[in-house]
């Protein structure tokens, strides 16, 4: 039974977190074999009729309730769950007056798959919902509960977009039952933050939730204890500065998102480091770089985007660099630089790792192709790239302080989820974050068709394909929505279909601000729509009628990309809700790099019979299937480095007076 608790008193000493323990082996056994018996979707099921049988019963005892009276229930009710905890009969009575007051308010009365979904959150699980089943009224459920039981709730999202987009949409649910609402995203101030965070409802990205909790923690960690205890006894002064109020409840839309494939990066705060005679030396390590030979004095390792200096390199490198001064003089600091050079040459592409905007380099999101606002490499890395795209160069900036994704989530007291893709990660969303996925079963009916795949020796004659579908669709009166892996890869399908005389719509980082408004035009009749990765995800792709009857939305993925998970969202952005659609694979040999032992086996048989057979059409097929499985292997190693790095920063994460 999860129990509740009241609003975290002022005192920074009572911002409840959970405690990171590391456990041992015996430990992790029990856990693993505890995830075998939650991980079972079926386990759940009998619980799950009972508690929508009555939802049902509740609904029509408060059908002649007025709006004051619904409201006035939702208080009593939030009061005994404080009391008594998330119970199945309290639950089934407060989830009925919020459908209720929905169904008046917002003129939305969740369906029976909403109310399993935000039942199986508020028992701090993932409900995985089929995309379009409507998880942003969903998320009321459990959220509005929790608030009114005295929880500051966090609603995590994956975009500033759908932060504004989501909390303005619900925000008349909320102001109904008397909750107050915050929203942040990355134009807020501090002052606006901190007033923010003092409401019941906080709407927020990941990103800016991990800085904001990371500025506490510097905050907390450059003052000494005993200060602190005697200032919070006569002054607020210190209270002011934090911004959180603990980690009690929070909610992760696009959970697979947050949780496993942003988690491969650590969040860093970074400070500006350096003058002139830094920023010279940042100057010379690039001009340096082109005195260097590749093979001779590097390798270049563009599987592992990696750069190795060889024995000859160092050596060349302590040659160029004898008379330029004391900060070359060390090897580590003048090897470590240079290599930083030569990846912003050979590894790190315009318009796929970054793009220009305005004179300045922004780093672009590999996971949704959108622009990460705010971000820069470190260690110099940024400022290379700034000289080889002939930018005003920054300064160099330095780590203040850092925290993985897997280890500030794991400090929430309640966490849940929900997203359309978690069971193929089941496995270590348990193991990390301890939470089981429940799938829940759709609304309607899919309609999906899947066609099948098709593989091209090269992406001239894909494109040439994907061109030659578009127009068979587009005279049918259907919408299409081509998936590309990043921006450059949209600008090349982008002149292919202007030399096959097909209009459309460009959807990247480059159109992030229109983002809203290509996605809802989307669906009309002919308008073929290209998009990278998972560019608008969690906006519906409304049909018109017409594309409707002509058979709806039809999606074509260009690649696998580095997830199949990926490629299942790509694939649900058609047929949702009973909705008809279709996707398929067009595919490119000349796009995937071979790294895998079994990719490598299968190389030899896919050039021997070519892709014009089906034996060759089936080789080509698993041998792309293989290199997603590895590169999804190695994000996945990536990942666990990650993880074990935070292990060893125990200074970073230890809240002031909590025990650890």
């Amino acid at each position: 039974m999860i129990r509740t608790a009241t609003h975290a008193p002022a005192d920074y000493r009572h911002r409840p977190e959970r405690s990171i323990v590391h456990p041992g082996w015996l430990d992790r056994l029990q856990h693993s074999l505890t995830g075998r018996f939650e991980l079972n979707p079926w386990r759940m099921k009998l619980r799950q009729k009972r508690f929508l049988a009555a939802v049902r019963v509740q609904s029509t005892a408060i059908e002649t309730l007025t709006q004051s009276e619904l409201c006035q229930r939702a208080r009593e009710l939030g009061d005994l769950i404080r009391q008594q905890g998330f119970e199945d009969r309290l639950l089934a009575q407060q989830f009925a007056v919020i459908r209720e007051m929905s169904g008046r308010v917002l003129g939305m009365r969740h369906f029976d798959s909403q109310l399993t979904g935000g039942w199986i959150m508020v028992q701090g699980r993932i409900a995985e919902m089929k995309t379009g089943e409507g998880k942003t009224l969903t998320a009321v459920l459990p959220v509005i509960t929790a608030a009114l039981a005295g929880l500051p709730v966090h609603v995590v999202t994956v975009n500033d977009y759908l932060t504004g987009r989501d909390a303005e949409e619900m925000a008349p649910l909320y102001q109904c039952f008397g909750l107050s609402l915050g929203i942040i995203t990355h134009e807020i101030d501090l002052p606006g933050r901190r007033t923010a965070y003092q409401s019941d409802i906080v709407y927020i990205t990941g990103k800016e939730l991990v800085f904001d909790y990371l500025r506490d923690q510097m905050k907390l960690r450059h003052k000494q204890a005993i200060r602190m205890q005697v200032a919070s006894l006569h002054s607020t002064r210190i209270e002011s500065q934090l911004q959180l109020r603990g980690l009690h409840f929070a909610l992760i839309d696009e959970a697979d998102s947050v949780l496993i494939d942003e988690s491969r990066t650590p969040l860093i705060i970074s400070g500006v480091q350096g003058n002139e005679e830094e920023q010279a030396f940042i100057e010379t390590a690039w001009t340096l770089s082109f005195q260097l030979q590749e093979e001779t004095d590097f390798i270049v390792n563009r599987d592992r985007r990696e750069i190795d200096l060889t024995e000859q390199g160092r050596k060349t490198l302590q040659y160029l660099s004898q008379e330029l001064g004391p900060l070359w003089k060390g090897s580590i600091r003048r090897e470590e630089i240079m290599n930083k050079a030569l990846l912003a040459r050979f590894i790190y592409k315009l318009d796929v790792d970054y793009l220009v905007r305005d004179g300045k380099v922004e780093l672009i999101d590999p996971l949704s192709g959108r622009v990460m606002e705010g971000r820069s490499w470190e260690k110099g890395l940024h400022q290379m790239v700034e000289l080889k795209e002939d930018c005003e160069l920054t300064q160099q900036r330095v780590t203040l302080a850092r925290i993985s994704y897997q280890n500030f989530f794991r400090r929430y007291l309640h966490i849940s989820g929900m997203t359309g893709t978690a069971w193929e990660v089941r496995d270590e969303l348990w193991r990390v974050y301890k939470l089981a996925v429940t799938p829940v079963k759709p609304n309607k009916k899919e309609l999906r068709i899947q066609y099948n795949s098709r593989v091209f020796n090269s992406r001239s004659d894909r494109w040439e394909a994907i061109a030659e579908r578009c127009r068979e669709l587009v005279k049918q009166g259907r919408a299409v929505l081509i998936g590309t892996a990043s921006v450059a890869e949209s600008e090349v399908a982008s002149e292919y279909l202007k030399q096959s005389g097909l209009a459309h719509k460009v959807l990247s980082a480059k159109q992030d601000k229109e983002e809203a408004e290509i996605v809802a035009e989307a669906g009309q009749p002919g308008r073929i729509t290209v998009a990278t990765n998972m560019a608008g995800r969690g906006t519906d792709i409304k049909l018109s009628p017409s594309v409707e009857q002509a058979g709806g939305l039809h999606v074509i993925l260009t690649e696998h990309y580095e997830s199949s998970r990926v490629d299942r969202q790509l694939a649900g952005r058609c047929a949702r809700q009973g909705d008809p659609g279709s996707f398929e694979m067009l595919l490119s040999l000349e796009d995937q790099p071979v790294r895998s032992l079994q990719g490598k086996s299968l190389l030899p048989t896919c050039r021997s019979l070519g892709v014009n057979s089906a034996a060759g059409q089936k080789a080509a097929l698993s041998l792309l299937r293989a290199e997603q499985k590895f590169t999804e292997r190695q994000n996945y190693l990536a990942r666990q480095s990650t993880l074990e790095y935070d292990h060893k920063q125990k200074e970073l994460l230890a809240f002031a007076g909590s025990v650890d």
